[in-house]
């Protein structure tokens, strides 16, 4: 496999291994660790699940409000953001997989979202503003359709790794007018996108679980493409209704900056590891749910809702371990 980009590589198990140690009060504590040091914690991912991987596909999902004809959704009335804030805010712990959305009509199957491919997909959107690439966006958002069905738009992102071809794909029912179906299309969001994080991501669900194994994961890619479209909408068309409606959570500059601590300055305790010191890097799972400990915490705005005047813009952001 090519190696990763500059711009998102992670330090190695020893290269964080070669930094200062330093005892930390809690996962939050990890937010306080500098640039030269390094803490160890235990293992993350609760029992009852044979493996990271696992808990990925099964574990608990934080569920916004679910409307299941159009006309709840608007008279409901609240936009995607209010709803995740209220899920967020009223979190029962910390140990979710992600957070996810049922469409309404049509195309049945979940949507799930986690926070890493959020963080990751802001981290694409920044490395197109930040370097020599771009995020292409091609809407076709003119047919008669669209009130009801949503646009169509062509993306291509840059891939994460060198020499690898850039990335093309179709996001299909994205709401572009403000109308009542809003609602309905932003729920019902789509992609005929397949790389291999959303390829190999085969979930059968379990006896006990009461909503169907059809799932889309939505992927990084697709929230940079997304981020894009927010952005080209609103400066060349003053068009606000794809940021309005928009399912994907953006992540602050401080969560940033606490996400790359995890990639760079923590290490696990795994005593199921046949090495010495039984370290490893910490894997998927457990950042989902150090990422979810951080919005326990300190609360859905804190965390997931950027602010220009906190946090300047995303496609600024700094993702250098500081």
């Amino acid at each position: 496999m090519a190696r990763k980009k500059t711009f998102f590589e992670e330090l190695t198990k020893k290269e964080i291994s070669k930094k200062e140690f330093s005892e930390v009060k809690g996962f939050l504590g990890i937010a306080e660790l500098q640039p030269d040091q390094f803490t160890v914690v235990p293992e993350l991912v609760p029992r009852g699940y044979e493996s990271a991987r696992k808990f990925m596909k099964h574990g608990p999902e934080v569920k916004p409000k679910r409307f299941y004809t159009l006309e709840q959704a608007i008279k409901n009335g609240r936009t995607p953001v209010q709803l995740r804030e209220e899920a967020f805010q009223h979190l029962r712990g910390h140990n979710y997989c992600g957070y996810s959305f049922l469409p309404i009509n049509r195309d049945a199957r979940k949507r799930k979202v986690s926070l890493i491919e959020c963080l990751e997909g802001a981290r694409i959107f920044a490395y197109a503003h930040q370097s020599s690439s771009f995020i292409k966006i091609k809407p076709y958002a003119d047919a008669k359709m669209v009130k009801r069905e949503g646009a169509e738009v062509i993306i291509e992102v840059p891939s994460r790794r060198q020499r690898e071809k850039r990335l093309q794909f179709k996001l299909i029912n994205i709401p572009f007018i403000d109308s009542p179906e809003k609602y309905r299309i932003s729920l019902n969001i789509g992609s005929d996108h397949s790389c291999g994080s959303k390829r190999f991501n085969i979930r059968y669900k379990y006896s006990d679980d009461k909503e169907s194994s059809g799932i889309v994961n939505v992927c990084a890619h697709e929230i940079a493409g997304y981020h894009q479209l927010v952005q080209q909408t609103w400066e060349q068309d003053k068009n606000i209704v794809p940021l309005q409606m928009s399912q994907f959570a953006i992540p602050t500059q401080e969560t940033v900056n606490y996400y790359l601590k995890w990639q760079n300055n923590v290490l696990v305790k795994d005593p199921s590891l046949a090495s010495k010191d039984q370290l490893r890097k910490p894997n998927r799972a457990e950042k989902e749910i150090a990422l979810w400990t951080l919005v326990e915490t300190y609360g859905h705005d804190k965390t997931f809702f950027a602010k220009s005047s906190r946090d300047g813009n995303l496609q600024d952001y700094l993702w250098t371990p500081h």
